[in-house]
């Protein structure tokens, strides 16, 4: 499967790429920001056990991407849509643009739209999710850019670095999406 943007495309996570998977998610640069909490030390083997249900594409509350560059097909991060309880009309998204040096270029903001339409459009579900610190403000302004609204606070709900951190919850409605692409185009 292949989700296909002007800069970046979303394709399903594949075994080749849980090496690649391992050294980003053993980054705590990367993890502080991707699950807002100190695990970044986790062995291959593990790795492999947490994507085992994406890889056979059995995993029943979460669809995993890998994110990669159109033209060089090269991996850059991953992506997510994630359900909660079954029959759920609302999902969370998320992403990781791995590669540092290609933050700032308007791929999260892409990708984002690209996991948002693919929510709405194939899984049909009423709301998409978006949730990260409150200090991200790069996540911020890609979830403000694409039409989500800020939801609320969870105030110091995470522990990371020594210290607590805020996080913010954000959401858009099909119809709200729609009605701004409308505008737009």
């Amino acid at each position: 499967m292949v989700i296909e943007g002007k800069v970046v495309y979303l394709r399903s996570i594949e075994r080749e790429d849980m090496k690649l998977m391992h050294k980003w998610l053993n980054d705590s640069e990367i993890m502080q920001w991707a699950r807002s909490q100190p695990d970044s030390v986790a062995s291959l083997e593990a790795v492999e056990k947490e994507f085992e249900l994406d890889l056979k594409g059995e995993n029943p509350h979460r669809r995993t991407f890998m994110l990669a560059q159109v033209g060089t097909d090269k991996p850059i991060g991953w992506a997510s849509i994630r359900w909660w309880r079954p029959f759920s009309t609302t999902v969370d998204i998320g992403l990781v643009i791995a590669e540092k040096e290609l933050r700032g270029k308007g791929i999260g903001t892409e990708a984002t739209m690209l996991l948002t339409r693919e929510a709405f459009d194939q899984l049909h579900v009423h709301k998409v999710e978006l949730w990260t610190r409150a200090d991200n403000k790069a996540a911020r302004k890609v979830a403000e850019s694409c039409g989500f609204r800020l939801e609320g606070t969870d105030r110091e709900t995470v522990f990371f670095d020594g210290a607590y951190h805020d996080g913010v919850a954000y959401g858009v409605l099909e119809d709200e999406l729609r009605s701004a692409t409308a505008k737009e185009g």
